[in-house]
């Protein structure tokens, strides 16, 4: 997998925010980049900030020839999963 500027800059000049819905109960907000979405929302039973991301819809130049997606998370600017 390699993902030319061109095409990253594309993919970050086009990335979109998707408010929750007001009149859909249970829709969260999420930020979609490349086909990934990322919700972030707060889980009310547990009084967590949660994130979640969904890569089901990931542009294929992000796929390895396993069909995974690599990811980092970061957290505080520690590194707390790659993959």
């Amino acid at each position: 997998m390699s993902i030319s500027a061109r095409l990253r800059r594309r993919f970050h000049r086009t990335a979109r925010f998707w408010p929750a819905r007001r009149d859909e109960n249970g829709s969260l907000p999420a930020l979609q980049i490349a086909g990934v979405f990322v919700y972030t929302y707060l889980r009310h039973d547990r009084q967590t900030l949660c994130v979640s991301v969904d890569l089901d819809t990931a542009h294929r130049a992000l796929l390895r020839p396993d069909g995974t997606v690599p990811l980092q998370i970061t957290v505080q600017d520690t590194t707390v999963f790659r993959g």
